[in-house]
């Protein structure tokens, strides 16, 4: 039997309200104790507070250096974790220690922490655990992240250029963002689109004001990642074809060209019902995504299809490949940020 010592979990408020009106959530009366029994499951109580009383994400993270870092791969979680908790007193999560860290002895502690969405960047929690990356097995393991619920709007993008760019190094012309002098506007009705030319060097760009202005490491998805936030359920355990929760494709689920077009070029982000377990929009079509990894020749992957590309390019496993300086018409973004 593992004879560790469980200690109180410290509580954490919420990482991601940042709107003047809005009240974050907040964690509180957080307890962990391990079964007396053979089972080696923790029992985690917390109770959950927001002012908004806004459905939040929760997760946990555990240490066994006193708190110094919060790195075991604790990820075999069940109970009032996850995305869509109601606020509420008695919440309960059970953890298989014994899964995640078979043997281990010595003193934990657990933290909780808990989040509403209403970050500057709209974004969504995927929890660390393995998932069948391309389709195939084993598993592969994929630390815990946020990632943006939307492909980053033009809206977005433009407050970056009228802060970070006077002189236009990460504009393009065939925008539908508008350079008059060193001021950008978003031309009018395409506010809520997703932004397009833009280079992987933008995107960087891009990734590096944020981080600036908040203090946070944003960056884009690995396509392991973004894979993983697109495909996997990891409830039901099952790889969805395409990402919005389907195994099926038509114009109704999302923006692509089957034998004709279902648009004929981009659509608001979020414009369709589906999403994917995650929460994420448009992880098919619309918009070829930039990802972090790279690929042959100096290349970088990108990742989803779009509204010009047939459902087999849409699929959660399809992958292309651009240079990093390319700008065109279908490629777009949209940024993670480490949960620590």
């Amino acid at each position: 039997m593992m004879q560790s010592v469980w200690k109180k979990a410290a509580a954490v408020a919420a990482m991601c309200a940042c709107s003047a009106w809005a009240t974050g959530p907040e964690v509180t009366n957080v307890q962990a104790s391990q079964r007396a029994d053979d089972s080696k499951l923790v029992d985690i109580y917390y109770d959950l507070a927001d002012g908004d009383a806004d459905l939040c994400s929760v997760w946990a993270r555990v240490s066994d250096d006193d708190g110094a870092s919060w790195t075991v791969p604790a990820q075999t979680f069940t109970g009032d974790v996850g995305p869509d908790i109601p606020p509420g007193p008695g919440k309960a999560i059970i953890w298989d220690a014994g899964a995640d860290i078979p043997g281990k002895l010595g003193n934990i502690k657990i933290r909780v922490y808990a989040d509403d969405g209403n970050g500057m960047a709209n974004m969504v929690l995927v929890l660390a655990g393995g998932f069948p990356y391309q389709n195939t097995m084993p598993h592969t393991y994929v630390a815990g992240f946020w990632i943006d619920k939307y492909e980053v709007t033009n809206l977005r993008y433009c407050e970056f250029l009228n802060a970070a760019d006077p002189a236009g190094d990460h504009w393009d012309s065939n925008m539908e963002i508008t350079k008059t002098g060193t001021t950008y506007a978003v031309d009018m009705g395409y506010q809520n689109y997703p932004v397009r030319w833009v280079s992987w060097y933008d995107t960087t760009a891009f990734a590096d004001w944020v981080s600036l202005r908040t203090g946070s490491n944003y960056r884009l998805p690995t396509e392991q990642e973004w894979e993983k936030a697109a495909a996997w359920d990891p409830v039901e355990e099952h790889y969805y074809t395409y990402g919005f929760h389907s195994d099926a494709i038509d114009c109704s689920q999302c923006n692509f060209k089957p034998d004709d077009y279902c648009v004929g070029d981009t659509t608001e982000v979020g414009s369709y019902p589906g999403c994917s377990f995650y929460g994420c929009y448009d992880m098919s079509g619309n918009l070829w995504e930039w990802t972090s990894s790279p690929g042959s020749g100096g290349n970088r992957i990108l990742r989803g299809g779009h509204w010009d590309d047939s459902a087999y390019n849409c699929r959660c496993v399809s992958r292309n490949s651009r240079t990093p300086s390319d700008r065109n018409d279908h490629i777009g973004f949209r940024l993670v940020l480490d949960l620590e």
